[in-house]
């Protein structure tokens, strides 16, 4: 052999011996198989004693590193199985921490290292098939809320018009009410719209149902003040039946007067079913009486 030759495997045997002796470290297949091909290129081997007493070390410390290889390919092969286990379990409650996950495990996978071409090729095609089930269920998960979340829109597009077009009739203040409650229970029964909607549709529908309130919320401010000048209105009335009454007079003017009383209470309108059916029977009562004492008069 060359010196050349003879120096490169002095170099090639302390490089085995390098990495053997680091314990705590593995080796790959491939620095193996690099080591392996430069001896093969190094020269051919003869019988000399140094020769021989080179590749007998060589041989050493490359069955140390054989045993190292095989201990990385167990290791590796654990941490790839268990991280197929892993991806195989990601839960799919939550599609934006599952998806987390996946990359981490993607990571570590990375990490991993790798163990013979054979094994590595099986464990990725498993790693793979759990990825790519995941990644087409989340694709067909959000194909399908986004048909919802059309669906949903149109659902509370629809409500919001209901809602306006019973404040824009507002006949009925009783009705509208159970329409809105009606409305609201319907709301409640709809999925999300999704965020990019969601949030402006629930506005537009709250504001319709704001508005009805504070209308009703006037009206009936409206009406019971509208209900106290009715009432006063009708008690002027009672009081002018009671002078009629008190003066027993039944001239044809004063027996007028008192059935102008009747039209003057009607034309009022109602003063609220807390004081209507009260104000009513004392009034007629009055006039009532009047019309009695008058027959018993004319008599």
């Amino acid at each position: 052999m060359n010196e050349k030759g003879f120096d490169l495997k002095k170099e090639l045997v302390a490089k085995a011996k390098e990495l053997a002796e680091k314990l705590e470290e593995t080796v790959s297949y491939q620095e193996l198989a690099d080591l392996r091909k430069k001896w093969k290129r190094s020269g051919s081997d003869d019988e000399s004693f140094f020769e021989k007493e080179l590749s007998d070390e060589f041989e050493k410390y490359m069955a140390i590193l054989s045993a190292k290889t095989g201990e990385v390919k167990t290791s590796v092969k654990a941490a790839k199985e268990a991280i197929i286990k892993e991806a195989k379990e990601v839960s799919t409650k939550n599609y934006k921490e599952a998806t987390a996950k996946m990359n981490e495990l993607m990571e570590r996978w990375k990490q991993a290292g790798r163990s013979d071409k054979e094994t590595d090729d099986d464990l990725w095609a498993q790693f793979k098939a759990a990825r790519d089930e995941f990644f087409e269920g989340k694709k067909a998960y959000f194909a399908n809320l986004s048909e919802s979340f059309a669906k949903n829109k149109e659902e509370k597009e629809a409500i919001i018009e209901e809602a306006t077009k019973a404040n824009a009739e507002m006949t009925n203040y009783k009705q509208i009410a159970a329409k809105m409650d009606e409305l609201m229970e319907s709301w409640k029964k709809i999925g999300s719209a999704g965020k990019e909607f969601e949030e402006e549709l629930w506005n537009k529908f709250s504001e319709q149902r704001k508005l009805f309130y504070k209308n009703r919320k006037e009206y009936y401010a409206q009406m019971k003040e509208t209900f106290a000048t009715r009432a006063a209105a009708k008690e002027e009335l009672i009081a002018e039946a009671k002078k009629h009454l008190a003066r027993s007079e039944f001239s044809e003017e004063e027996v007028a007067a008192v059935k102008e009383l009747r039209n003057k209470w009607k034309a009022v309108g109602n003063a609220g079913k807390d004081v209507e059916e009260g104000l009513w029977n004392e009034f007629n009562g009055l006039v009532n009486k009047y019309y009695e004492n008058m027959r018993f008069y004319k008599k």
